[in-house]
C-alpha cells in the first residue's frame, strides 16, 4: 500500500486528538525540508534556538500533545532530548569548525513536573578543554519554575568528512 492510501485511511477513521497529533507531525516534516530545523527531532520538538555571548545556549519548545506522557506533561525522554541537543549544540558552538561534539555522560534531575504553554532550556558552559567539555543544563516551563537540571560532557572529535 502506497503512503497516499495509508494516509487517506488512517484520516478516514482518526479521532480529532490523532488529526491533530498528524498536523504537528506533518508541520515538523514541513519545518525540517525548509530547513528551520536541522534534525528530525528538532523540527518535531520545534526548538528555537538563540546563542548570548559568550558561552550560553536558550533552547525554547512549546508545549504540544504531541511531547506528553500519559500523564499529560512533558515526557520525561524529550525533556531529557531537549537538554541534550541544548547542551550538545553549545559544546559544537564552542570548538572548531573541524571538529564535533558528542555526549559522552549526561545526568538528568527531575525536581516538578512539566505542564504549561512551553518549556525554555537554558545551557552554560562549566568546562570547556581541547578534548570534553562540561556543561550545564535547566529546563524551565512558562512560569518559570525548574522542571529539570542536567549536566552532561561532550568529548570533542573529528568531525566527518
Amino acid at each position: 500500500m502506497d503512503i497516499s492510501q495509508q494516509w487517506e485511511d488512517f484520516l478516514r477513521d482518526a479521532t480529532e486528538e490523532e488529526r491533530d497529533v498528524a498536523s504537528l507531525f506533518l508541520h515538523s516534516l514541513k519545518r525540517k525540508r525548509d530547513g528551520v530545523n536541522g534534525t528530525h527531532i528538532g523540527a518535531l520538538m520545534e526548538i528555537k534556538s538563540e546563542f548570548q555571548e559568550p558561552d550560553t545556549l536558550t533552547m525554547e519548545i512549546p508545549n504540544t500533545s504531541l511531547l506528553q506522557n500519559s500523564l499529560d506533561i512533558l515526557h520525561g525522554g524529550l525533556t531529557a532530548t531537549l537538554l541534550d541537543s541544548a547542551m550538545g549544540t553549545l559544546a559544537f558552538k564552542l570548538i572548531p569548525e573541524d571538529k564535533a561534539a558528542v555526549t559522552t555522560e549526561m545526568k538528568v534531575n527531575y525536581v516538578a513536573k512539566g505542564v504549561g504553554d512551553h518549556f525554555t532550556c537554558v545551557a552554560t558552559v562549566i568546562h570547556k578543554g581541547s578534548k570534553l567539555l562540561v556543561m550545564e543544563g535547566k529546563v524551565y516551563r512558562s512560569d518559570g519554575t525548574l522542571i529539570a537540571h542536567a549536566t552532561g560532557s561532550f568529548f570533542v572529535i573529528p568531525k566527518r568528512s
